[in-house]
């Protein structure tokens, strides 16, 4: 077998300490790519990282959220493994409100994590590969930016402004060597609805692995294409 495109790169994932984060630290470490798991528990990144090894990750404690600890942690890691390949912006919030309901501490809270905290590791990561002709930008959208949902202004508002974030990206930066690649997934099976109501049963809902297989596939298609926008969806729909 032909050895992975992604072996030998260096990846840093947000959200890495559960769900799909999680997940695809797992399925990048098997490509043979090193990842930097970025998140908030110290605690929670290394049970994440669980079975992988020191050599095919490192636990980075940092708040997306905060342009400074980014800034802090990206060159930290910079430092520590020469070069940033691949940055999976995996980090997010969901709420489901009617508008008269959110609240204006809810609303900062899906802008900051799903707005911010993709913006702040993008613009950190960018010039190192802009400077070397290479590189992977991962942003995690929504379904929610495709198809409209009744409460959910609040939430699929973020979700469509990275979804613009990463299509104007996409342009600015193609013919310097970095491929954006964007899923828009429907419900995936994640702590994220842990005590929510659910659209649609968990079990028939999409699984982390599955997604991680989907932006593996993306970024591997060949060395000199990208599939820019990936829509995943469960078979069931989105809603029963």
């Amino acid at each position: 077998m032909a050895p992975s495109l992604l072996a030998g790169k260096t990846a840093v994932v947000t959200g890495a300490s559960s769900g799909i984060g999680k997940a695809l630290t797992h399925a990048l470490a098997a490509e043979g790519v090193r990842v930097a798991m970025i998140g908030r528990d110290a605690g929670r990144l290394e049970r994440a990282a669980a079975g992988l090894g020191a050599e095919a990750t490192a636990p980075w404690t940092c708040d997306v959220r905060d342009d400074a600890q980014v800034r802090e942690t990206v060159a930290g890691i910079e430092a520590a493994w020469g070069q940033i390949d691949i940055l999976a912006n995996c980090a997010g919030v969901y709420l489901a409100a009617a508008l008269p309901e959110l609240t204006n501490e809810q609303w900062d809270d899906l802008w900051r994590t799903n707005v911010s905290g993709t913006l702040f590791p993008t613009r950190a990561v960018l010039p190192g590969m802009l400077a070397r002709g290479y590189g992977f930008i991962v942003v995690l959208s929504s379904v929610a930016a495709h198809r409209s949902f009744a409460n959910m202004t609040g939430y699929g508002a973020t979700k469509h402004a990275v979804t613009g974030f990463a299509r104007a990206l996409t342009n600015e930066v193609r013919q310097e060597g970095v491929r954006v690649v964007t899923v828009l997934s429907g419900p995936v099976d994640t702590p994220l609805w842990d005590g929510k109501s659910t659209p649609l049963e968990r079990a028939d809902m999409l699984t982390p692995a599955e997604v991680a297989r989907a932006i593996i596939h993306a970024m591997t298609v060949s060395d000199k294409q990208v599939l820019e926008e990936v829509l995943l969806l469960p078979q069931a729909g989105v809603y029963h």
